[in-house]
């Protein structure tokens, strides 16, 4: 996963620590660079040239999600299919991103997933509150969640790093598969801490295969790229 990895965060530090060469805590790490998507594009990951999947409340996959609870399809507030890329608007988490064409995104009221048609590729977005999750900020929070998920599943590399913008990345590759999944995942959880409040985050959950994942993570830099955040200081 080296190559595209490097692609995604420039320079070749980084590069052996994020293939899981190096487990170190966040505090030990000086401040890495921030994501770069490389030569990728949306039009890489779009899997269609219409806004259908984001829009059409009678999709049979959007129904599934839709039909009988409070999930709601995200508001489609345009579509630029020459770059393979709608942008949508979230009212669960205050954002608006962009996201490929032919993907679905779908929200309740406090968390917004975005996810490919066979579901193997989810994006999850939610809110962190740092004093209910027992933490002073976002890199202990990174750092307790790499602790816990080594100590319950041994077989998983897990670490994280503060970016250059303040971003913190937690890497955690082998991931144990969940029902519904065919293999073990690679997931990247990229956390942007409130500027108007250090208690107060938003979390960006990127979960692939990890046979996809060299195919699928310059899609995380997009994306992160992609997202205007309305940021309030309780929030």
């Amino acid at each position: 996963m080296a190559n595209v990895l490097w692609k995604i965060i420039r320079g070749t530090a980084l590069t052996a620590w994020l293939a899981g060469a190096s487990l170190a805590p966040v505090g030990a790490q000086s401040p890495g660079p921030g994501l770069d998507p490389g030569d990728s594009t949306f039009k890489l990951f779009a899997l269609s040239t219409n806004a259908r999947s984001l829009q059409d409340t009678d999709d049979r996959i959007n129904r599934e999600w839709t039909g009988s609870s409070t999930e709601t399809l995200a508001e489609l507030l345009s579509a630029v299919p020459a770059e393979g890329y709608g942008l949508i608007r979230s009212k669960a988490v205050s954002i608006d991103l962009k996201v490929p064409l032919g993907w679905h995104a779908i929200e309740d009221h406090e968390r917004l997933a975005i996810f490919n048609p066979d579901r193997t590729v989810r994006i999850i977005i939610w809110r962190v509150d740092l004093d209910y999750e027992g933490v002073p900020d976002a890199e202990k929070f990174m750092a307790g969640k790499s602790a816990a998920l080594r100590s319950r599943f041994p077989s998983v590399q897990a670490s994280s790093r503060t970016l250059s913008d303040g971003q913190v990345l937690g890497v955690f590759n082998n991931v144990p598969a969940r029902k519904g999944d065919r293999e073990a995942r690679s997931i990247l959880d990229l956390m942007t801490p409130n500027p108007q409040n250090p208690k107060r985050a938003l979390l960006m959950t990127f979960g692939t295969p990890m046979s996809k994942a060299q195919e699928f993570l310059p899609l995380l830099a997009l994306m992160a790229r992609g997202t205007n955040v309305t940021w309030k200081k309780d929030y």
